[in-house]
């Protein structure tokens, strides 16, 4: 189990992140504009890409940066997507709008003084989740128009809380892995608070909040289950927050590991959980776990 080092106190970190995001002074990492007023486009039933089309313009990087990753193995299965207008024919409005998120959190948000490489292994995962759990949803009939939004924010209080800590030029220094227990407390209020900032639908915000959990008000939530297996597909295909033990079997074949290893040790008992809730047997995982590797593949570092 990773833990703080001795210089540090857990629990006064703890109490500052909990401070810091609960401060109505607190200002939450800023979208790219362009990205808000596509996220609130994209929400109209009736908009057509001519509608969306403005407002990314009005942005080259970003616009530059939809592109790059639109010409992705991820999303170019057939011929290689060049300009907005081809995205638009080949993902729909809202495939475009999924893209515009993940390349905005990829240039404004997983950003932190001091912790590039966490941050870059936070947005390969996040990247790596969205995709993977539209696969899960659909292999198990999971009606999730947000899966991918879900899958790509889930995990965003990660960067919220690690920007928040990095204010302190001594923390700024610490290593990663030792803050990590202190963020991985904080990260579901953390990525509630900016899914809400950002004006994301309910169901977003209340995904990221329990994403650890099945059960939300007593019942089963099925988009959690789902989230929960494709992080498990996602950390044994090696896009984890931290990498898979080299001798580390699949699923099936092992004790189950939290994405970030041993700070969760219910981990075991919530995959089961989810896998049940999701009415997954063995020949069904081994199947999605084929698809989920190869898509983890295709969705790697741009």
């Amino acid at each position: 189990m990773l833990q703080p080092s001795a210089a540090l106190d857990q629990d006064e970190l703890t109490a500052r992140l909990q401070r810091t995001f609960s401060s109505p002074s607190y200002q939450p990492p800023v979208l790219p504009a362009a990205a808000v007023e596509i996220l609130q486009l994209a929400q109209r039933p009736d908009v057509t890409f001519e509608q969306v089309a403005p407002a990314l313009e009005r942005d080259p990087v970003l616009t530059a940066r939809v592109v790059s990753v639109a010409q992705s193995a991820a999303y170019s299965s057939r011929s290689p997507i060049q300009t907005l207008h081809q995205a638009a024919i080949r993902l729909g409005v809202k495939g475009v709008r999924d893209l515009v998120l993940e390349a905005a959190l990829h240039l404004k948000v997983f950003r932190a003084p001091g912790h590039d490489l966490a941050m870059a292994r936070l947005a390969r995962h996040s990247s790596a989740t969205a995709h993977v759990i539209r696969v899960v949803c659909r292999r198990t009939r999971v009606e999730a128009e947000h899966a991918f939004l879900c899958g790509l924010l889930h995990d965003v209080g990660f960067a919220a809380a690690t920007l928040a800590l990095a204010e302190d030029p001594v923390l700024r220094r610490t290593p990663f892995e030792e803050l990590a227990p202190v963020i991985d407390e904080a990260h579901p209020q953390a990525s509630a608070l900016l899914t809400r900032a950002w004006g994301l639908p309910a169901s977003i915000q209340q995904l990221v909040a329990t994403h650890h959990e099945v059960r939300v008000h007593g019942r089963p939530e099925p988009l959690n289950a789902a989230l929960i297996v494709a992080e498990q597909l996602v950390w044994e295909a090696g896009a984890g927050l931290e990498p898979p033990p080299p001798d580390a079997g699949p699923l099936s074949t092992r004790m189950p590991e939290p994405p970030l290893s041993g700070l969760d040790a219910n981990w075991t008992g919530l995959v089961e959980q989810a896998r049940q809730a999701l009415s997954m047997d063995e020949l069904a995982l081994c199947a999605l776990r084929a698809e989920a590797f190869e898509v983890v593949r295709r969705s790697g570092p741009r």
